[in-house]
């Protein structure tokens, strides 16, 4: 099996890791959240707890919540809907189309920032269908 059929190395991938002490970890919502607003990292985490509190939500990974957050911050959801015998669009070619402007984009299970036509990230997600963004700025 060619896999370079499953695997598209994205070009314009620049490895970012907004952690204070450059861990790896669970904290992609974060990362992207500061990331995107140009925030601290921790006040980003603390504003995302207080966040999740007020919203009702058990945790700020929640599938919802940061959709719901955003809206609420006035930050209108793009869309990626399915559709019979086409290819859902991956998140390189979101890339392609989007070289101004700063994007939270949500994939299968990780969250993202998207800097004018950057995918700034600690792995390249680019290969993942794209459910979901935001532009932030």
């Amino acid at each position: 099996m060619d896999l370079s059929l499953i695997y598209h190395k994205t070009e314009n991938f620049r490895f970012y890791n907004a952690h204070p002490n450059g861990l790896k970890v669970k904290d992609c919502v974060v990362r992207a959240v500061c990331t995107a607003f140009e925030k601290d990292y921790m006040e980003t985490r603390r504003e995302l707890n207080r966040a999740k509190t007020e919203l009702g939500f058990d945790s700020y990974k929640d599938h919802d919540f940061l959709r719901i957050w955003l809206e609420k911050l006035g930050y209108e959801t793009i869309k990626f809907k399915a559709h019979e015998g086409k290819a859902r669009e991956k998140l390189w070619e979101f890339l392609d189309g989007h070289k101004e402007g700063t994007y939270i984009v949500k994939v299968r299970s990780h969250i993202s920032c998207i800097k004018n036509g950057e995918l700034l990230d600690t792995w390249d997600c680019g290969y993942l269908t794209i459910y979901g963004a935001w532009r932030v700025k």
